[in-house]
This record gives C-alpha cells, structure tokens and sequence, in this order.
C-alpha cells in the first residue's frame, strides 16, 4: 500500500467551468479517507484525478513518492469500484475478477489463488461460475470489491459504489468495506454523498463544496466543531439548527427568542447561533428559556422522536431530537433550552466557535 497526496490541485475544464480549486490533502499509507459533499462539489472529479481519468490543471499528485500526473491509469498501481459496477457480461464472476490480473500476465495458479483468496473473503465462492446477469446488485457490488482486491493495489479508490442498492443492501455492503479496510489495512479513498456513509466509513472526512475542502477531519470532530455553516448543515440528521440574529452586549440577539442567549465576550455584529437537534430540549425546572415553541410536527423513528418547534410567534423552525421514551407525547407549548456545550456560532460563512 501506499500513501496519496494532493498539492495545490486544480483541475478547470475548456469551457472555463472550475471544478476543483486548490486542494491540498495528505492521505496516509493504510488509511480510509472519505471525500463528502453535495452533487457537483468537486469529489469525483478529484478521485478521477487521482485515478488518471482526468487531467490535472495545476499541481501535483502523488502516490507514495512517484508523482502521477503524467502516468497513464494503468500503470498508477490504483484499483477503481465504481458505482454502476463495470463488469464484463459474457464473462463469468471467476473470469470478470480475474482479467485484470491475466492482462498482466500474471501466472495462472497465482491467479487462481488470488481469485480463491478474494471470493472467500467477500462469501461470494458459490458464485464464481455465474454470469452477472444471474446477479443481485449486492452480488455485482462484491464482485467489482473482489476484481479490485485480487489486484493487491497501492490504493482503492470507490465512486458511490452504494448508490445503485437498496438501503438494506447499502448498510450490509458498508459493514463489509469497513472490515474489509481493517482486514487488508489498505490505503481507501472513498467518495460518497451520504453523510451516514462518509461518518460510518471514514477515519478522516474531507468535506467539499465547489470545488473547495471546507473542512478535514475525523468524522466525529467533524460533527461536533464544524469549519462554517454548510459544514454545520450537511453533516448531521436533521441538520443542524441556525438562527440568524445579532450579538451585542455580550448576549445573542433574534427576534425568535425574545431577551437573547448569554454568549459571553463576543465581538459585536451579526451573527448566525446553530445548536444540533440533541441539544434543543424542553427547559426543566431553573434552566434557562432559550424560546418558547409551538410544537408543529412530530416524527416518531422508534429509537428516537424528533419535535418540530415553531419559535415564538416567527416561522422559525427548531427540530428538537427527544429519546423514545420520554415519559409521554411532546408537550404542544414549550420553554426551550440549550445544553451548553451544544451551542455554536458562526460569524458570515467562514468563522465557527463553539461556546462550551
């Protein structure tokens, strides 16, 4: 395996479209980094940079010490799983995984033995002889995985490889990439737009929105101290909750809450105040009152109820994330308050704090 990094890349088509701006990004030897943002920010663009499917604008990748921009895909020693699988349907599974290895000459019975190798570990020996069209989607998924690990690259790198299964398929199908990256300790790049993959998947995050990484990360740091507000807002389910208002005087001002929240010493100006769901509760006993809400909308998930709260008289809506068992429905009227170390601000779109 081997280590990936990115130095000032950029990549700007003809047509003058900036896909990508100046990604800086150090991937170590055996590390699974997952790329994660909305639709058109830059993630695939980067892992085909990577990969050689694209040309580099400007900068520099490399993979271990060998500077790659010039190298063919073939000979960058990367193995691709792509979304829509990419297999070969007139062969068979034992055919579609080992080609790879047989246009590279290499010799029958180490084939053999890498395919054996590769079918067990992913449980899909029984279907060696199939052609993919007698395949569920999750049977192709791991076929593609297996074509890539008989390979034994110097890094996987994946394309939505989930996108095409059902959600039962894509939990299954994660756990499995999780063990498998703990069990070969390989080098992963994983792109995604589901935030539950990128958090249950990846060691570190790497968040991106036009073409620019927002924020770096282990996923739970990640959650807990987001870089700005599209970070705060993407990552998380529901988002999190912003109010827009003023902080003056030491305390955060908006027509939503009334006589305003306790910052501390803030400097003075607008502001944005975010708190996640499990951190908005009904206020108890001599907590202080936040806002009052008026209960609008209530999911009921099982494990959790989630309370929609219309703030004071606005059309402000807080989501508030309350356990299952909570000793009865919502109340419809309800005090609000934050739990402390829950509390963030963001000044415009670039600056963060989270007060605790």
């Amino acid at each position: 395996m081997a280590s990936v990094t990115l130095t000032g890349v950029h990549k700007k088509y003809p047509d003058g479209f900036h896909a990508v701006r100046g990604v800086d990004l150090e991937i170590a030897d055996g590390e699974l980094v997952v790329l994660v943002g909305p639709s058109g920010c830059g993630k695939s663009t980067t892992l085909r940079m990577i990969a050689g499917l694209e040309e580099v604008s400007a900068g520099e990748i490399r993979i271990g010490d060998r500077l790659v921009n010039e190298v063919e895909p073939g000979d960058r020693d990367i193995a691709m799983v792509f979304q829509n699988y990419a297999l070969y349907p007139h062969m068979t599974v034992r055919q579609n995984m080992a080609f790879g290895l047989k246009m590279r000459r290499t010799p029958k019975p180490q084939i053999a033995e890498r395919v054996a190798t590769a079918a067990a570990m992913l449980g899909i020996e029984a279907l060696l002889d199939r052609r993919p069209r007698e395949l569920s989607g999750g049977q192709r998924q791991r076929v593609a995985l297996g074509r890539a690990i008989v390979r034994d690259p110097a890094a996987f790198l994946f394309d939505e490889p989930l996108s095409n299964l059902d959600a039962k398929l894509r939990g299954e199908t994660r756990t499995e990439i999780a063990a498998l990256h703990h069990r070969l300790d390989a080098t992963m790049i994983y792109v995604t737009h589901d935030q539950v993959e990128a958090m249950t998947l990846g060691q570190r995050l790497v968040l991106m929105n036009h073409g620019i990484v927002q924020q770096v990360g282990p996923p739970m740091e990640v959650y807990t101290r987001p870089a700005n507000r599209f970070v705060a807002t993407f990552v998380g389910s529901p988002a999190m909750n912003l109010v827009e208002g003023r902080i003056e005087r030491g305390r955060f001002h908006a027509p939503q809450i009334g006589a305003g929240w306790d910052v501390g010493a803030r400097e003075e100006g607008p502001a944005v105040l975010g708190v996640r769901p499990e951190d908005l509760m009904p206020a108890g006993g001599s907590a202080p009152v936040f806002a009052t809400g008026q209960l609008t909308v209530v999911e009921r998930l099982g494990h959790e109820t989630l309370a929609h709260y219309r703030l004071g008289s606005t059309d402000t809506v807080c989501i508030a994330r309350l356990p299952a068992d909570g000793g009865g429905p919502p109340p419809e009227t309800a005090p609000l308050t934050i739990r402390p170390a829950g509390l963030h601000l963001f000044a415009g779109d670039a600056a963060a704090v989270r007060l605790n």
